[in-house]
């Protein structure tokens, strides 16, 4: 399989199937997040298993989308999956600068 096809599967796929489900839901997070989780979690598997590892940025955006919507879900409060995007935004920030500062 080709790899840069691979990747641009694993990569959008699960937002273009939280899309699907998001809008023909009328918009409803509850929803549209369980397939989301789902798909995360195949697209980590899939990329395993052809690669053999799974890159450190997937791995901690399937993390925290399980976690955060595992949140949103259960708590059945939107404010969750809002925090998730902050939250990785605030990963790559801290990443960024220690990359910077760190050898």
């Amino acid at each position: 399989m080709n790899k840069s096809f691979l990747k641009f599967v694993t990569d959008f796929g699960p937002l273009a199937i939280f899309f699907f489900y998001y809008y023909n839901s009328g918009k409803n997070l509850s929803v549209a997040i369980p397939p989301l989780i789902v798909a995360t979690l195949v697209a980590l598997a899939v990329v395993w298993f052809f690669e053999k590892k799974i890159p450190p940025m997937p791995l901690v955006s399937g993390i925290l989308i399980t976690f955060f919507g595992g949140l949103t879900i259960y708590f059945n409060d939107p404010i969750f999956i809002y925090v998730n995007q902050l939250s990785l935004t605030l990963c790559l920030l801290l990443r960024y600068f220690l990359g910077n500062i760190l050898p």
